[in-house]
This record gives C-alpha cells, sequence and structure tokens, in this order.
C-alpha cells in the first residue's frame, strides 16, 4: 500500500522494527527497550484497550503508540509514543493521537492518560497545546537513572497528562487550537512556568544548565499542581524568543 496510513500492529515481523524505532528515537540501552514481545502481548492479549498503532509511508513503518488496559475499563494508558527521527515535526505524532482517539472513543473510553517530561517542550506542544490534555501530577525522579542518551544526565521528573476524549474542551481544541498568543499576562488564579525550547541541546552544551532547569521548574511544578491543586490547562510554544510557558489555572471542565 502506497501512501500514509496507520494501522493496528498484529505481527511480530512488525513488533521487532518498533524495537529498532525506540533505540533510535531514545537511544535506549537494551535493559530499558520495550521487547517486541512485550507488544505482540499488548497488541493480541489485551484488547481492545491495548492496542499498538502503527505509522507508515510507502510501507516503512515510521513510528506508533502503544496502549495498555488499566484497573478502570473506561481509561486507557499510553505507555509509548514514538517517531522515526527522520520524520518527527511532520504532524505524525498528531495523528497517530487523533487516530487513537477516534478507536478508543467507539470502544467508549473517557480518559486516556500518560507521562511524559515537563521539559520536553515538543512534547508539551502536542499533548496540552495540540490535543488538549490537562497536566494533573508532578512525579519528582520518578523512574529513577534510565541509561539513554534522551534520559541521561537530568532526574526523571515527570507529568502526568489526563486526556478526557469525549469532553467538550478536548473537542472544542482540536477543531479551534488553543486560542494563547505570546503575550500572556499574570492574573490572580493563573500562574505561568517557563521552560527552555530544546533541552536536548542545553544538555549537551551544559549539563550544569540543563540540571538548574530541572530543579528551578521542580519548585514551581511541585508548588503549583501538588500543594495548590491546579492544573495545567495550556502551552504556550514560542520558537521566536526561545521558550515554551505552561499555564496552570483552578480547572473547571465545564
Amino acid at each position: 500500500m502506497e501512501g500514509e496510513y496507520i494501522k493496528p500492529l498484529k505481527e511480530m515481523n512488525e513488533f521487532s522494527e518498533l524495537v529498532t524505532i525506540q533505540r533510535d528515537v531514545w537511544g535506549l540501552m537494551d535493559i530499558d527497550v520495550i521487547p517486541a514481545h512485550i507488544f505482540m502481548d499488548a497488541s493480541n492479549l489485551m484488547g481492545p484497550n491495548g492496542i499498538v498503532l502503527g505509522y507508515f509511508i510507502d510501507e516503512k513503518l515510521i513510528g506508533y503508540i502503544l496502549t495498555f488496559p488499566t484497573s478502570n475499563p473506561r481509561e486507557v494508558l499510553v505507555d509509548m509514543l514514538a517517531v522515526s527521527p527522520d520524520y518527527q515535526g511532520k504532524g505524525i505524532g498528531y495523528k497517530l493521537s487523533l487516530e487513537l482517539r477516534k478507536i478508543m472513543l467507539i470502544l467508549d473510553i473517557n480518559k486516556i492518560f500518560w507521562m511524559y517530561d515537563p521539559l520536553e517542550s515538543l512534547n508539551a506542544n502536542l499533548y496540552i497545546r495540540k490535543i488538549g490534555g490537562i497536566i494533573t501530577r508532578y512525579f519528582i525522579d520518578y523512574y529513577g537513572s534510565i541509561n539513554s542518551k534522551i534520559h541521561s544526565g537530568l532526574p526523571t521528573d515527570r507529568f502526568k497528562v489526563e486526556w478526557d476524549i469525549q469532553s467538550k474542551p478536548v473537542e472544542n481544541r482540536i477543531k479551534n487550537g488553543s486560542g494563547k498568543t505570546n503575550h500572556i499576562s499574570d492574573g490572580k488564579d493563573t500562574k505561568y512556568v517557563e521552560i527552555p525550547l530544546n533541552i536536548q541541546e542545553l544538555k549537551e552544551k551544559d549539563i550544569n544548565i540543563a540540571i538548574e532547569w530541572r530543579m528551578k521548574t521542580r519548585k514551581l511544578f511541585d508548588e503549583y499542581i501538588e500543594k495548590e491543586n491546579l492544573i495545567g490547562t495550556d502551552f504556550v510554544y514560542d520558537p521566536v524568543n526561545k521558550k515554551g510557558i505552561y499555564i496552570f489555572e483552578n480547572y473547571d471542565p465545564a
């Protein structure tokens, strides 16, 4: 089949390709790579909420999203979303996310959740600004040490993101976009946290500066999310000024 398409993956040879994509994307050591048989089990034994969607261009598998069922039959965990480096920045992660939402709506799933590094601005741009996920928890050094190029050098602090796929705010965000601009102003019940646009470049240039960003933002994220119970509702991606800005507020989904 030519062109671009998404389909559920079922075969072992396809899952073996996902092992290669993991190494290419995150530089993972063997101990941290999800093996092909786990993908096989998720796809064939954990359905329908466990699924592996593959993104193909001219029959070449270049990206995927992996979900697991949870103890709540109407909630699903996204464990991985990955796109081969040569194909990043082309909206493939966005298309995979929307296809997953489409499938899960048919199954009457109401919430999808996952974890990600708060300093990764491209992830924030997709997960929060583009598809309307909200940040509900902040975990300090969640995984401990991970031996990979992309994760090493910094504590593995993580956000928990919840994507209420049946909600009007998510539907409106996907249809209309964020509506936020770079010109934001302080409000009594609104907090802002700035992050660098490319933490990986900072790590390569000066790991100490990257660690400073982790520690400085950790204090704010922990205060706003865990202590003040604010919700991360949006993200401003500002390539002109080379920064990203999280927006936290009291959240009423109605």
